[in-house]
């Protein structure tokens, strides 16, 4: 697909939308990367999760500058081929100001900044002098002020940052909160993902950078395709209900669960008590410890409720974190693009159909050398005299004496 008044190519494919619809959260990570080619190109791209929590490419466009317009092109193509119901959840980096876009195409969306940009742009910002626990505790705190679930958490680790650092304070202080915290964000749950989502994509373009634009749509659908097929094989090897990691900390809340007393309120409501009473709502799938809310697995009260009433756990997990819907995830083929085959073979194409070419570069690059070099394997012409027969000259400049 191309964009009228600049040079761009979008992809994204069927399958890895119809994979996203079926088996992930309604979760999107926006993220843009500079290919460091000749033609200075970018990479835009929309990134999933999948069950356990692995990076699932679903979209991606190369654009030659990355402007408001170009992103709000990439939205536009995105928007077209996701349903129309259904509210999703899009994350990227802050300085991107991509929130104002995102809001206008998608309705009843949300839009959060990335942990990992944010993380990064709070270690640049920081400067001495530092008190307390010093430097190295600063980030520690800021993830931890992240992922707070009360307002009351949340305030004391900004607090720790503060005696450290009131420079750090003020910087933290200065990012809306309903952006990036547990408190405060009303979307899908995704600040524990810290790790640089567009590394899934860099090292793949780097052996491919100054290649044409057909190449590098071959690089990366050939990575999505080996990527699908290694999830599957993995996948079916699984016998347990959960993808690995969520049955892990599933297994870790079983054990925590192990000795707390129930009281029964009624059919849907129980007490349940610990360290601090809570009460657990089965109808809600709620525990005023908020973990069942915030993680999509039952915390260790709700655990000890099923545990009493013979209930299956399991059934009051989230469906995105099932094999199953995992292994819908990753269920079917991508087939290859049109055109974006091997640089020497030829195909046959109408005389309609739309060539695809790399983008413009935004400044001139140097200019080529007028003389080629000699091909590999080329040797120069001979040339012999036709009335003395020597090498090296002709008839009209021979001085042979016969």
């Amino acid at each position: 697909m191309m964009k009228k008044d600049f040079d761009a190519f979008s992809c994204p494919f069927t399958p890895p939308i119809q994979g996203f619809i079926k088996g992930c959260r309604p979760l999107l990570f926006l993220e843009s990367t500079s290919l460091k080619s000749k033609r200075q190109e970018f990479l835009l791209t929309a990134t999933a999760l999948d069950g356990d929590d692995g990076f699932f490419p679903v979209a991606f466009a190369i654009i030659d500058v990355e402007d408001d317009d170009n992103w709000y092109w990439f939205l536009e193509q995105l928007k077209s081929a996701l349903p129309t119901s259904g509210s999703i959840t899009f994350v990227s980096d802050r300085e991107k100001g991509l929130k104002e876009s995102v809001l206008k195409l998608f309705e009843n969306a949300y839009h959060g900044y990335s942990m990992h940009h944010l993380l990064e742009s709070f270690k640049k910002s920081l400067k001495g002098p530092f008190h307390g626990d010093g430097r190295g505790s600063l980030p520690i705190n800021f993830i931890a002020a992240a992922h707070a679930v009360r307002p009351l958490g949340f305030k004391r680790f900004n607090e720790q940052i503060k005696h450290v650092s009131s420079q750090a304070y003020d910087w933290v202080m200065q990012i809306e909160p309903e952006n990036w915290t547990s408190t405060s964000f009303k979307g899908e749950r995704y600040n524990h993902i810290t790790q640089n989502v567009a590394e899934l994509y860099i090292k793949l373009i780097d052996d491919v950078r100054e290649s044409p634009i057909t190449q590098k749509l071959e690089a990366l659908i050939n990575m999505m395709t080996e990527l699908i097929n290694n999830r599957q094989a993995d996948s079916s090897k699984w016998s347990t209900k959960l993808t690995p990691s969520k049955n892990e900390k599933l297994q870790e809340e079983i054990v925590d669960a192990r000795g707390l007393k129930v009281l029964f309120s009624s059919d849907t409501l129980f007490e349940v008590h610990h360290e601090v009473n809570h009460v657990v709502n089965l109808d809600k799938r709620e525990c005023t410890c908020l973990g069942w809310q915030t993680s999509g697995l039952p915390c260790c009260h709700a655990i000890a409720v099923f545990n009493s009433t013979r209930r299956n756990l399991y059934d009051h997990c989230s469906k995105y974190f099932t094999v199953d819907s995992y292994r819908l995830t990753y269920s079917e083929p991508i087939n290859q693009v049109p055109g974006a085959g091997k640089p020497e073979e030829k195909e046959e194409t109408d005389s309609d159909t739309e060539h695809v070419l790399p983008p413009c570069p935004s400044r001139l690059l140097s200019q080529p050398k007028m003389k080629q070099a000699k091909k590999q394997g080329e040797t120069k012409r001979v040339v012999i005299c036709s009335r003395c027969k020597g090498v090296g000259h002709n008839k009209a400049s021979c001085k042979a004496t016969l």
